[in-house]
This record gives C-alpha cells, sequence and structure tokens, in this order.
C-alpha cells in the first residue's frame, strides 16, 4: 500500500471542501465528537451509500494554533533526518540554521536569515524565564560567537540539527548544551494565531 504526504494545511483546505461539497450534493451528513476531536463525515449522493470520512480537527485547540505551533511542528516532522552542512530541505537534510529557516517558513511564512549568527542578530532576545514555545534557542559550541541555534519545545527541551554524523532530534537543555546556551530569541511576525 503507498503511502501519499500531503501538508496538513492543504487536508484542511481539502476537507473543508469537500464539506462544503457533501453539504450540496449528499444525503447525509453528520459529526461525532471522541476524545475532543470533531469528526465530520459524509454519505455522497452519487456514491451509493458510501461514506468516508472528510477530515479530524481537534474541536477548541484548531482555534487555538498559533503560527509558532506550526513553526514547531514543522520542525519536529523533520526529526530523523540526517545532518547536512548547508543542508535546507527535507530532500538534501539540514544544518542546524537551515531546519530553523525552513520550519519558520513552513509554519509561519517568514523568511529568516540563513546562519545562527544573523538569526540570533535579527531575533528579538528573551530571558529563559520569558522564552515559550516556537522560540529559538541559542548556543556557542565554537568559542565566542554564535554558532547553533535550535527551536524551544518548552520545559528545557529543543529540537534541532546537532551536527555531522547526528540526526534531527529532541534535546534537553541541560549538560553540555546547558554549558554552551548563549540565550533565547523571538522572532517578529511569528506571535500571532494561524487562523483567525
Amino acid at each position: 500500500m503507498s503511502s501519499v504526504s500531503v501538508k496538513p494545511f492543504a487536508l484542511v483546505s481539502l476537507g473543508m471542501m469537500a464539506l462544503l461539497l457533501a453539504g450540496c450534493n449528499s444525503e447525509n451528513v453528520k459529526t461525532a465528537d471522541a476524545e475532543n476531536t470533531q469528526v465530520y463525515t459524509a454519505q455522497f449522493a452519487h456514491s451509493n451509500n458510501t461514506t468516508a470520512t472528510v477530515m479530524k480537527l481537534p474541536t477548541q485547540a484548531a482555534k487555538d494554533v498559533t503560527l509558532l505551533d506550526r513553526v514547531v511542528w514543522s520542525a519536529e516532522k523533520q526529526k530523523g533526518k540526517m545532518y547536512r552542512f548547508g543542508g535546507e530541505s527535507p530532500k538534501t537534510g539540514f544544518d542546524c540554521s537551515g531546519l530553523t529557516s525552513y520550519a519558520f517558513e513552513q509554519g509561519a511564512g517568514v523568511s529568516l536569515p540563513r546562519t545562527a549568527a544573523d538569526q540570533y542578530n535579527a531575533a528579538v532576545k528573551v530571558s529563559k524565564q520569558e522564552a515559550s514555545k516556537g522560540d529559538l534557542v541559542f548556543f556557542k559550541t565554537g568559542g565566542k560567537r554564535i554558532s547553533h541555534v535550535g527551536i524551544y519545545l518548552g520545559e528545557d527541551k529543543f529540537v534541532h540539527a546537532p551536527r555531522t554524523g547526528k540526526a534531527i532530534t529532541t534535546d534537553k537543555l541541560e549538560g553540555y548544551w546547558a554549558d554552551k546556551l548563549a540565550g533565547f530569541g523571538r522572532i517578529p511576525g511569528a506571535c500571532k494565531p494561524a487562523y483567525s
């Protein structure tokens, strides 16, 4: 059985279109709430009693999604892909700033500078206490300059592309990473609701 990769936003759009069409041409449309998820199913008039699940959306959570949630989702979706110096796409792999650039472009439509140091300079600095999910977390791994970046997940965790030979992963801000921590930054333009 083959698998088709579909972006969740495209899936929601297709689902909404199918629901609209189902509403115009169906005998029966029903909803059910299971585990705080609204499930929409439709029985199509032209399909001789065939019922299809059109989409699943969290009822309240869908309204509370922010662009930063989408940034985090875009980055975490890349976990397991190998680090590649200069990489900036799922096909080629990612380096640290390539991953953050990709996640912000995909999740929030925001273009970031290409290097960790330039992303640091573009970010509004926030304290560790103020840092929240979707903020950038910066490190000085090779001296006095910013040389590494990841996306903060909250609870002292971050997702990043560590180095050659390693896959994109989630790490904790402890040990080596706590020692190399340079600070946190927030990207203007990415701190708003995804759906209004």
